[in-house]
């Protein structure tokens, strides 16, 4: 899971977005979250945790919309949507790669300003782009 987890947040954000992110190790601050679930038959439910801190968010919505002036609701909407892109596409690859398993991606929830350190993740990836981190995992 992890293998294609990370292969879908590289292609969302080197390929779709064009940022050149690196793996890191620690993250602190204050994040927005999200969270998605990824359901296969037989396999059970993934739920997906997504950390990003604003100013990482304001570098996607500057690709993303240009410049549009953003209120709270609209951070809301644009994790859940960085959710929807990055789980999304990894519900695709393993489709792909498990043909006898269906796997369904559920409805993306806002977290809202959260301490991310309370969410106790299976497995995550950290990375960074400038002086911005984030972080993606699950737990099962």
């Amino acid at each position: 899971m992890l293998k294609i987890l990370k292969y879908s947040i590289s292609h969302f954000f080197e390929h779709i977005l064009k940022l050149h992110i690196q793996a890191a190790q620690d993250i602190s601050g204050e994040f927005y979250g999200a969270s998605i679930p990824i359901i296969g038959k037989n396999e059970g439910e993934y739920n997906f945790y997504l950390f990003f801190p604003k100013e990482f968010l304001q570098k996607i919505a500057d690709i993303l919309i240009h410049g549009e002036k953003f209120k709270e609701d609209d951070w809301c909407d644009l994790i859940k949507e960085c959710a929807n892109q990055i789980i999304g596409y990894a519900k695709n690859l393993l489709n792909d790669a498990k043909e006898d398993i269906e796997y369904k991606l559920g409805i993306p929830e806002y977290l809202g300003k959260i301490d991310f350190s309370k969410i106790v993740l299976d497995e995550s990836l950290t990375y960074k782009f400038e002086n911005s981190y984030f972080r993606i995992g699950y737990c099962k």
